[in-house]
């Protein structure tokens, strides 16, 4: 049984997924996540690929999980919150 992706690689993968996907779609996010035994990629996505884009579900050897959550926005504080 494969031991999965450690650490070190899936962070060394991070640049290099958020720079390929960018040219592609429109990237809010790239964390790393936990797969299986190992750690792997998660690309949060503003909106749906155009149609015809085909993002790579793995980069380097490490897993790529995609989640579309739309557009990410800073909200303010509400008066009289801390």
């Amino acid at each position: 049984m494969s031991k999965g992706t450690d650490i070190e690689k899936a962070r060394a993968a991070k640049k290099k997924v958020f720079s390929l996907f960018a040219d592609l779609v429109q990237v809010t996010d790239v964390g790393i996540t936990r797969v299986d035994e190992g750690y792997g990629l998660k690309v949060n996505l503003g909106e749906q690929p155009p149609e015809g884009v085909q993002l790579p579900q793995q980069v380097d050897g490490v897993p790529v999980l995609i989640e579309v959550v739309g557009r990410i926005v800073k909200r303010g504080l509400e008066p009289g919150k801390a």
